[in-house]
């Protein structure tokens, strides 16, 4: 089975992110996974222009000749893809909507109604595959992910409010049982192509009140220390 990675955290391999997902992908090849990672900001993506060429003028192919052109085909390719994101001013990076943006070649332009939603239907016959969403944010409540959430409804999600706390060993102790939780999930996902509801409960850290006010007073100490005078 294929395991492919997109983190479109800025901080690369240096942010709470790219833990995270390197904690799956540990999971992922203990239960035999090939895997891969991409760091999108890395990638040569350029903006969609809204002009449907790739839907009217050359279907299924896009007007730029960048980094999605063997992206594309790459993901088609995976049974599991993790997208992975820090929340920066309650959204998504731009990396990440810049890149998701461009996966429009691969809908087509039919309007179709599912349920109470209209929807685009695949271009290409859809292989089986599940999604996993990784998103952190440096606010310690949960409305932080309320946007993400409701962009990706379907992907297992896993979410980690004041996410800097994986960046320090006493963290990660604290923070063990989730840390474990991923790693436990990739193996339930590919071993049994679900992750049983325990698990899931674990992989969305709900803080207690007294570590979110220690949290918030960290954070002020830092930013107040660093303020340039």
């Amino acid at each position: 089975m294929k395991v492919l990675a997109l983190n479109a955290s800025p901080r690369k391999q240096h942010g709470t992110t790219d833990i995270i997902i390197d904690y799956f992908l540990e999971g992922a090849r203990q239960a035999g996974a090939t895997t891969k990672k991409h760091y999108v900001t890395d990638l040569d993506i350029k903006g969609c222009t809204g002009c449907f060429t790739c839907w009217t003028k050359t279907p299924g192919r896009c007007i730029h000749r960048d980094d999605m052109d063997w992206l594309i085909p790459e993901t088609k390719e995976a049974e599991i893809i993790i997208f992975g994101t820090p929340i920066y001013n309650g959204n998504i990076t731009h990396y990440m909507q810049r890149m998701t943006e461009r996966f429009l070649p691969t809908l087509l332009p039919w309007m179709e109604e599912s349920g109470d939603t209209t929807h685009h239907p695949l271009r290409y016959e859809k292989k089986p595959q599940k999604r996993v969403l990784v998103a952190v944010a440096g606010f310690p409540d949960h409305q932080a992910f309320n946007i993400v959430k409701a962009i990706s409804p379907d992907s297992l999600h896993i979410l980690l409010p004041s996410s800097q706390i994986l960046q320090d060993m006493e963290g990660k102790k604290l923070m063990k049982g989730f840390t474990d939780a991923v790693t436990e999930s990739a193996k339930q996902l590919i071993r049994r192509g679900e992750v049983d509801q325990e698990t899931k409960n674990k992989l969305v850290v709900e803080h207690s009140t007294e570590i979110k006010n220690l949290i918030r007073e960290h954070a002020n100490r830092y930013f107040e220390a660093h303020l340039e005078k």
